[in-house]
């Protein structure tokens, strides 16, 4: 009988410490989980403006970072931005509520002749585990920045739009390593990008790339994201059902 109870005290202990183990990497699940969704937007465009004043651009765009972040605070609102001579390249990485916010910002600007004109959505990325922008910083780029990198004409669309994301993702780990160079400023001074010419995509990329009927413009974008799916059965417009639908 002794032992009989021995062995129920052990099973019942074991089974209390499996419990505490799975509450605590369920408690470590729930410690880990992020306040908020993280996603990435990728957006690309033709300034409306000339070369003098392509600050204005970079100054518009920082002050809605600042509207997003007071909006909503603890959430942070990172990314870059790239300034070409004539056209501009976006990442954002943000919550879904400052996500919806900068298409809708972009939206409006293309709607009424704003700093960026034919804005369209190269990527955007859901539920990143991790960002690959620690800040918000935006650079300027000359004629020689943006031409470092050749582009053929014989590359097609597609090949063009994966090699230009690839080099956003090295430019971005480039900027994470010299983050201790942009401390304390929101455009990227010359000396960080000095040795990184080929992360930095082509204005001739970004020119092709918005001649892509495929590319959605930021209000086909809200569009689609939110509009349901409509798809007609047979069910739905025969009553009663078609005799292949039936379960048999």
């Amino acid at each position: 009988m002794a032992s009989q109870d021995l062995d129920a005290e052990f099973v019942r202990s074991a089974l209390e410490d499996r419990e505490s183990l799975f509450h605590r990497l369920m408690g470590k699940h729930r410690t880990g989980r992020k306040k908020f969704l993280l996603h990435r937007l990728t957006v690309i465009g033709r300034l409306s403006c000339e070369a003098a004043d392509r600050r204005t651009v970079g100054d518009h765009l920082e002050r809605l970072m600042v509207s997003l972040q007071r909006r909503s605070a603890g959430e942070d609102v990172t990314g870059l931005l790239l300034i070409y001579p004539r056209h501009t390249l976006l990442v954002i990485e943000c919550s879904t509520e400052a996500l919806l916010s900068v298409l809708q910002d972009l939206r409006h600007m293309e709607e009424n002749s704003g700093p960026i004109l034919e804005p369209r959505v190269l990527l955007v990325s859901h539920d990143l585990p991790s960002r690959l922008f620690q800040r918000w910083n935006y650079k300027l780029l000359d004629e020689s920045d943006s031409q470092r990198t050749l582009v053929s004409d014989e590359q097609s669309p597609e090949k063009l739009l994966s090699d230009t994301l690839h080099q956003i993702l090295r430019l971005g780990h480039h900027l994470f390593n010299k983050t201790h160079l942009i401390t304390g400023s929101k455009v990227i001074p010359d000396e960080v990008l000095k040795d990184a010419s080929d992360a930095v995509p082509p204005q001739a990329a970004v020119s092709r790339l918005l001649q892509m009927e495929a590319l959605l413009s930021p209000a086909r974008y809200i569009s689609t994201y939110h509009s349901p799916l409509h798809q007609r059965l047979d069910s739905e417009s025969v009553w009663p059902a078609m005799e292949h639908l039936q379960i048999i």
